[in-house]
């Protein structure tokens, strides 16, 4: 019995210093630091993509020295997210002008656009960045180009940068996007116009600059929909007031065969009905003076 017992003992001195042993390699291999390629190999990354994905990071944090250290490095200062977004798009959209002017100067493609065909001057006008955009279309940026796919910040497909302004309110991007060769009266995919986004949205003031430039108050959006059939679904009574003022048609009905003044009083927007009974009212009693006979 002794004898046998002597022998258990010996089995498991050595199991245990077997597994001490295992243990001990495995925490050295864990602790030890990787040799410079063995990142690479295990995350598919090379050195250059690396540095690209660091670039885009710098970007983001806002980092300009940072940016200026990885592009002398050698990033590629085209490169493109998993959205297909560069760094210049990235810097519009968060509004460094420092960083934007940095990647310009270094050869950035300003028109270059994501997968949704959004660009970096799309970007900043539906921000609100002036001076980016006034930077950008210096640098050629094209206002007439147009996003492919809908996308998050755009909401629609379609949309160009001045519609991008007019949707979120921001004037002074308007005020100068207006002063370019750009379509003013453009549709995005739901036929939507610029005057019709800031319609829509309730921005008086952009309705004042695009309605002075000359758009058109009549164009339909694929609902049959003009600029005042939207602001009055919308309540946007100080836009339906522009509206009236520069002449909409008020009498104008859409695919359900519906008037302005129809939904007004559906949607019980008092002021806007109010407006709009006074408006059609003022236009039939003009009509009846100029269809009455002449005395001679």
């Amino acid at each position: 019995m002794k004898g046998k017992h002597l022998i258990w003992i010996s089995l498991i001195c050595l199991v245990s210093f077997f597994a001490a042993q295992a243990a001990a390699q495995q925490k050295a291999s864990t602790s030890a630091k990787p040799a410079a390629g063995t990142v690479k190999q295990d995350t598919g990354m090379t050195e250059s993509e690396a540095r690209n994905l660091e670039l885009m990071n710098a970007v983001d944090t806002e980092n300009v020295e940072r940016v200026s250290r990885l592009i002398s490095a050698g990033a590629d200062i085209n490169f493109k997210d998993r959205e297909g977004m560069t760094p210049l798009e990235h810097a519009a959209l968060r509004g460094n002008l420092e960083i934007v002017s940095l990647l310009l100067a270094k050869g950035a493609a300003v028109n270059t656009g994501d997968i949704f065909g959004t660009t970096p001057l799309m970007q900043a006008a539906w921000a609100g960045h002036s001076e980016i955009v006034q930077l950008l279309v210096s640098r050629g940026a094209d206002p007439s180009l147009r996003s492919t796919i809908e996308v998050p910040t755009l909401k629609k497909k379609g949309v160009n940068a001045l519609m991008a302004a007019a949707m979120t309110g921001k004037t002074e991007v308007v005020r100068f996007l207006l002063l370019q060769d750009i379509p003013l009266n453009q549709q995005d995919a739901e036929g939507q116009t610029a005057l019709i986004h800031a319609a829509k949205s309730g921005y008086p003031r952009v309705v004042e600059l695009l309605l002075a430039k000359g758009a058109k108050t009549e164009i339909k959006d694929q609902f049959g929909r003009t600029a005042i059939t939207v602001a009055t679904i919308h309540d946007r009574a100080e836009v339906v007031k522009l509206l009236i003022a520069a002449r909409a048609n008020v009498h104008v009905k859409d695919i359900h065969n519906l008037k302005p003044i129809v939904y007004a009083s559906g949607l019980d927007h008092g002021e806007i009905y109010t407006m709009l009974k006074n408006a059609m009212a003022r236009r039939n009693s003009v009509e009846v003076v100029r269809k009455a006979p002449q005395v001679n």
